[in-house]
């Protein structure tokens, strides 16, 4: 089955939802699944760009037998909640075309990783072009988050 993962983080993070995603692409990789992955540079927890990986440029790698390709995007040093938005809503824009990208290959399953709620509208649009079915795993709530965490008032 050919699935297509939307998620803000995936490994190498070490924690959250980037572990996660990792954890399960390796996973339906192991089972056999032709797996690609639109995700963004890692950063977390840190709030900081991995060593390696760039904030400004798309690029693309092999991890554990997925393709992974990483759209740029902003990552606020300290996060407020207004960046904490524009740093989400960066990448739902610089994932978009890479997403779009995607339809000649025809995903079966689009699978997207809330947070980001921004990136929801695209994962379903591309599932109703290819065919595909459309999930949406509800990691964390990005507004909630923000609430809890004080960044958002």
């Amino acid at each position: 089955m050919r699935i297509l993962v939307y998620s803000l983080n995936c490994a190498p993070e070490l924690t959250g939802i980037g572990k996660y995603v990792g954890e399960m692409v390796e996973s339906l990789v192991g089972l056999g699944h032709e797996v690609r992955v639109v995700t963004g540079p890692p950063f977390y927890p840190e709030w900081k760009r991995h060593e390696g990986f760039s904030a400004w440029r798309y690029s693309t790698e092999d991890f554990k037998g997925a393709k992974v390709i990483r759209a740029p995007m902003y990552v606020p040093t300290r996060p407020t909640g207004l960046k904490r938005l524009i740093h989400l809503f960066s990448f739902a824009v610089t994932s978009l075309p890479v997403m779009f990208g995607h339809i000649r290959w025809r995903p079966e399953v689009v699978w997207v990783v809330e947070p980001p709620l921004f990136a929801a509208p695209a994962a379903l649009t591309i599932a109703r072009i290819c065919g595909a079915r459309a999930w949406l795993h509800i990691q964390d709530y990005e507004v909630e988050v923000g609430f809890s965490l004080g960044l958002m008032k």
